[in-house]
């Protein structure tokens, strides 16, 4: 039986996802517009213009920073979890 390892699984859960987090971060900074466009096609057609804040106000570093946190803690979480599901299955299907 193939084991995950929670907490190796949920590290790498947690930098995969704030990478993309801040790759993301990084093109609302420099194409605000496209960045906005690109995600109102995975929204179902919701407009996502109306979320940008007042004025165009850019993102500060304290409000990415958070964000980066709050996003690894969750994302590790999750992955972890995962991990732990998987073997829990892995381990009752292998008793069958």
């Amino acid at each position: 039986m193939n084991r995950l390892q929670p907490w190796q699984f949920g590290f790498a859960g947690a930098l995969t996802f704030s990478v993309f987090y801040s790759a993301c971060a990084l093109a609302v900074a420099l194409f605000p517009d496209g960045t906005i466009a690109f995600f109102n096609a995975w929204f179902h057609g919701l407009d996502l213009t109306l979320l940008r804040p007042p004025g165009g106000r850019p993102l500060t570093f304290g409000q990415f920073f958070y964000g980066l946190v709050s996003a690894a803690v969750v994302s590790f979480a999750i992955a972890a979890t995962l991990a732990n599901l998987y073997n829990l299955f892995a381990r009752a299907s292998n008793r069958n």
